[in-house]
């Protein structure tokens, strides 16, 4: 009875795996595509000809050339570029910042002031002896021209009487009136004055500096008389 039993197991077990449904295969998963890297055009050696039409890169699109551009030479010799002609390096200086002038220190006047060499050496030997000089120096311009011109003035104006007694007892040279000049020249220095000085407050530090300046330029002349 086993042995039957077995074998009519047998047949059931084949019968059902033969009825069954066949399973499908799994599909297999396709590899990553690889982006393809874009064209790079090729340098065609010189003497090579014509590249081959068809070939990716090869065919590139003249570019548009601007006007401002200077073209090439045709050969590679040295030369000048686009009929350019040579042109002399220049380099500018840079402006300086305009030079204050110091009257008295260069004893030299400056345009449309009067002369008055003699006046202004001694004028800066007295600021010198009385101690003002750097002082004097380092005022801003304004102040200090219109200080110089005070000076100027009181040097040119001390000498009128001796100037006036020494030019009546002296005969006149080629027609010159000395005389004359002289006031013309005290003329110009106190207009000179009076231009320098219009815009500029007197402060009690210039004018002890002018009073103590006049005092050493008074006593200096008395002693060289």
């Amino acid at each position: 009875m086993w042995p039957w039993t077995w074998r009519a197991g047998a047949c059931l077990l084949v019968l059902a795996s033969a009825t069954a449904p066949a399973q499908a295969p799994v599909p297999s998963q396709a590899p990553p595509r690889v982006p393809t890297p874009f064209s790079v055009p090729r340098l065609t050696p010189e003497g090579a000809g014509a590249p081959v039409i068809g070939q990716p890169g090869d065919q590139v699109p003249p570019a548009a050339r601007s006007p401002n551009k200077r073209i090439l030479p045709v050969t590679r010799e040295p030369g000048l570029w686009a009929a350019d002609e040579p042109q002399a390096a220049s380099r500018r200086s840079p402006e300086l910042p305009p030079r204050t002038v110091d009257e008295l220190l260069v004893a030299t006047p400056s345009p449309g002031a009067p002369e008055a060499k003699g006046c202004r050496q001694r004028l800066l030997r007295a600021s010198r002896s009385s101690g003002h000089e750097e002082t004097r120096r380092n005022l801003p311009q304004t102040p200090r021209d219109c200080l110089t011109a005070r000076l100027v003035l009181h040097c040119v104006s001390s000498e009128s009487t001796a100037f006036e007694t020494q030019a009546l007892n002296t005969p006149r040279i080629d027609g010159r009136n000395f005389l004359a000049e002289h006031k013309g020249e005290i003329d110009a220095v106190f207009y000179w004055q009076m231009r320098l000085c219009k815009n500029t407050s007197s402060l009690p530090p210039i004018e002890v500096m002018f009073s103590e300046i006049v005092a050493t330029f008074e006593r200096q002349s008395r002693r060289y008389k």
